[in-house]
Order: structure tokens, then C-alpha cells, then sequence
């Protein structure tokens, strides 16, 4: 079967307003508006520009909405995602999808960075990361994980998801924070989360860290044991401290947001950032977050973009660091570790 080159339609088709508005009036909401999302392998939020169309039209946010595959290298899309916009926002809207390993392709491919390349608009949610061991690791705890990794780093396989990605990032700012060279990291990257348990079991590695929701399930089976969480509070339904519990002050998710292309009209952005603030407000899309188990982060505007430019200059360090740049104008300020 051919791919689809262009069109990933939410329920094989357009959405197009007609019933069941329940959001803004139709005065305020948006004319046409396309939802880019890359189709590129480690984007890890694949379907939710679908979603977010039938939201946007279903709350009366937008009078049409469809989800349109971005093909291409990951790191690559931010810049030729767009082409020539014309015409107005309100009339016919282009957004793009983007989520962390975004951020990080872009730096690993030399291209533009995500923030200068695009117009960021917000963000809207994040997956925390849980790090977890099999039941009868001999690793009961964070701080013995800490101990072994300090002592012998290169003896401590841990695995995630595709290497250069946010959970290879998250290990060497952990890595980081706790003083160890991060060059003697020792990560293994997997496409799949059943090749990632694989590895796990038969112990080609000793540790994986992932998304805390989809690991969920298998931690309440009692097959993994969880270790720690990138969150800043606790999470419902995983036993395991936070990571600023454990004296590492860090915190981290694999968010996922909307762009705009570069160079927007100050009008156009002002309205792609208000249709932002409404689907966050959107009933609807905070019941797609809580049955998705995603959660709301959102930030929006000069906010955002300022986030992104210092979360862009915090991820180039750690990919330098990690061996994965060749060079890096990012500066440690210190150490993240509370000590006595």
C-alpha cells in the first residue's frame, strides 16, 4: 500500500464544523487550519495533531481542521515544514506539532534550532519519565543506582528510548548532576518499547528509563521496580520519589507543543497564540489529557519562546557532553546536587 504522502484525516476524513459545538462562538474561531506532524521515527506524540483537530472543531475553535503528515528527517521539519504562508491566520492557519526530540534532532543534524527556525506558540503537555529496574534488581533504590553509577559508570547500562533523544538527554543531566563524567555514560537507544523490555529482561541492560505512562501498567503488575521520577510532585500510581526528593534539582519532561512558521505577523501570532489559550481552556482537550494520562504544562508566548531558547541551550550542553556535538556555547553553572 502507498503511503499517505499528504492527508492523515481524523476518522479517514476532514473534520469539518456542523454539530455539537460546545466551545467558542463561530465568530471567534479559526477558517480553515492545517496541523502538521512529523512522521519521522522518535517523535513519540504520533496521532495527536489528529486529536487536536477534532477538538478544535468539535469545541467550535475552528470551522475546519485536518492532520497532515510532515515527512522528512526529524530535524530537518521545523525549517521546511511551512513553505510560503499567505494569506491570514485566521483564515487559514498552519501549525506544526513539535515535541523534545524535535529540539534535539535539530541540534544532532546542525540545522536551525527549533526556536529561531519557527514562531513558538505554546506548550501544551508533557510526558514525565519514570526510571525503573526489574523486580529482583539488585538496584532496590534511586540512591543505590547513584552509588554504582558514581563509583563505575561505564559498568551501568541504561536504555530508552532512541539515542539523542529526551530520555538520553534526561540520563546525562542526571549523569551531570551527579557528578559523574558524562562521557563515560553508557546508553542504549531502542525504536520499540517491547525491544527496550527485551533488553531489560535478559539484562543487556540494567536500567530503562521511559514514559511514566506507559510504563505504568507493567509497575502495577509488580514487573518493574520504579526508582525515581523526572516530575516535580509525585505521580498517582508509582511508588518512587520525585528526582528533587533525591537531592538532584531536575526536572524534565518529553513536552509536546504548537509552532508557527518563522517571521508571523505580530496579528497572526497574537491569534495562534489566543486559539492556543482556548484549546487549553477547552473542555474537551482536558479530557483527552486525562484519559491519555498526559499532563497539562502549558505555557504560551514570549513565555514559551523564552523556555524554549534557555531548554534548547540546557539540551545542547548535554548532547556535547554526551559526545553527540561537536561543540557547545552552553556553560555548567555549578553542580545540581544539594550537598551537606
Amino acid at each position: 500500500m502507498r503511503r499517505r504522502r499528504f492527508f492523515a484525516l481524523v476518522a479517514g476524513a476532514m473534520v469539518v464544523a456542523g454539530c455539537d459545538l460546545n466551545g467558542d462562538s463561530a465568530d471567534s474561531a479559526v477558517g480553515r487550519l492545517s496541523i502538521l506532524e512529523p512522521t519521522a521515527d522518535g517523535h513519540g506524540w504520533d496521532g495527536i495533531a489528529g486529536r487536536l483537530a477534532s477538538v478544535l472543531v468539535l469545541s467550535g475553535l475552528a470551522r475546519s481542521a485536518m492532520a497532515v503528515e510532515r515527512p522528512g528527517p526529524l530535524g530537518s521539519v521545523p525549517r521546511d515544514a511551512f513553505g510560503a504562508v499567505r494569506g491570514s491566520f485566521a483564515r487559514e492557519g498552519r501549525l506544526l506539532v513539535a515535541a523534545m526530540p524535535m529540539v534535539t534532532a535539530a541540534e544532532i543534524a546542525n540545522t536551525a534550532a527549533v526556536v529561531d527556525a519557527t514562531t513558538p506558540l505554546a506548550r501544551l503537555v508533557g510526558d514525565w519519565t519514570v526510571l525503573v529496574v526489574p523486580s529482583d534488581s539488585r538496584l532496590r533504590t534511586f540512591e543505590d543506582f547513584a552509588a554504582e553509577l558514581r563509583r563505575t559508570p561505564a559498568a551501568l547500562t541504561v536504555g530508552g528510548r532512541p539515542e539523542g533523544g529526551s530520555d538520553h538527554v534526561l540520563y546525562g543531566m542526571i549523569g551531570k548532576c551527579l557528578g559523574v563524567d558524562t562521557r563515560l555514560l553508557e546508553y542504549a537507544g531502542f525504536h520499540g518499547a517491547e525491544d527496550a523490555a527485551e533488553a531489560l529482561q535478559v539484562g543487556r541492560v540494567a536500567a530503562l528509563l521511559g514514559s511514566a505512562r506507559a510504563l505504568r501498567p507493567e509497575i502495577a503488575a509488580g514487573r518493574l521496580r520504579p526508582l525515581v521520577v523526572s516530575s516535580g510532585s509525585r505521580l498517582d500510581g508509582i511508588d518512587a520519589p520525585t528526582l528533587l526528593e533525591v537531592e538532584v534539582r531536575l526536572e524534565y519532561s518529553d513536552w509536546c507543543g504548537l509552532l508557527g512558521p518563522k517571521g508571523m505577523g505580530q496579528a497572526d501570532r497574537d491569534a495562534a497564540i489566543a486559539l492556543c489559550d482556548r484549546i487549553d481552556a477547552a473542555p474537551r482537550w482536558r479530557a483527552l489529557c486525562a484519559a491519555n494520562g498526559w499532563s497539562r504544562v502549558y505555557l504560551s508566548g514570549d513565555e514559551f519562546r523564552q523556555w524554549l531558547f534557555t531548554e534548547t541551550a540546557r539540551t545542547r550542553g548535554v548532547l556535547h557532553e554526551l559526545g553527540l556535538l561537536k561543540s557547545s556555547d552552553t556553560t555548567c553553572w555549578g553542580s545540581c546536587v544539594r550537598r551537606p
